[in-house]
């Protein structure tokens, strides 16, 4: 197994299992950006103790006290030469929900949720994660959840952008 791949499976298992493990896979030094876990709401976490809150729910094991059980899948990660000459990786996952009583604070109606989303570790010199990135695809989330959200079809032949706009 490769560097990337130890790294990914070492940061998925704590991530879903021990809160101080994933946390301490983080450099003293880190930036952490969540985009569309409130990345609206909170700033960027830059210490320990500013990420331990919000990676802690991934590790939740109670199914019945409303943080639900969340699992994460990786379909395929890369290694990528990063900054500084350490190096950096990409992970390309698929996250399952269940047991949630809300997400992004919509009522899951007791729904498992499933979405897929990317996160990018900048590693410095000692292995750690000095830098992360993550996407999630909340689109078909929200939209399983009744969320009138609209995903044009711009790719379809005709499709004509205009029929979007309210009368």
């Amino acid at each position: 197994m490769s560097t990337h791949d130890d790294h990914v499976q070492r940061w998925i298992k704590a991530l879903t299992t021990d809160t101080e493990a994933v946390v301490d896979l983080y450099a003293d030094d880190l930036v952490y950006d969540d985009h569309a876990d409130r990345d609206h709401v909170l700033s960027t976490a830059i210490t320990k103790t500013e990420l331990a809150p919000r990676l802690a729910p991934f590790a939740n094991s109670d199914s019945a006290n409303g943080v639900g059980i969340h699992r994460f899948d990786v379909f395929e990660s890369f290694s990528l030469a990063g900054t500084g000459g350490n190096p950096a990786v990409v992970i390309r996952w698929q996250w399952t929900g269940q047991d949630l009583e809300t997400y992004r604070g919509v009522p899951t109606g007791g729904k498992t949720l499933t979405t897929q989303g990317i996160t990018w570790h900048q590693l410095d010199a000692d292995g750690k994660i000095a830098r992360e990135t993550t996407y999630w695809n909340d689109t078909p989330v929200l939209q399983e959840l009744g969320l009138p959200i609209i995903t044009p079809e711009y790719w379809v032949e005709g499709f004509d952008p205009s029929t979007l706009a309210g009368s």
